[in-house]
């Protein structure tokens, strides 16, 4: 699964907009993402990859939901 396939999935589990460090810490318990050197997620990779998928997410500020999902 790709990072950003991994943000998604979050997002449409808890079904609620999250920081980037929320999204970070979550990815990082559940393991459904692993960088190739094993080091853990952090929130500006989390910030990077939704600002390249802007199709798939909004952003605002640190806060980061899909483009479905409700922005409140």
């Amino acid at each position: 699964m790709t990072l950003h396939e991994a943000i998604e999935k979050l997002l449409q589990q808890t079904d609620r907009p999250m920081t980037t460090t929320e999204i970070a810490n979550e990815l990082n318990k559940n393991q459904w993402y692993q960088k190739k050197d094993g080091s853990a997620i952090d929130p500006f990779q989390i910030h990077g990859r939704t600002k390249n998928y802007s199709k798939m997410f909004n952003r605002n500020g640190s806060t980061v939901s899909l483009k479905e999902q409700p922005t409140n």
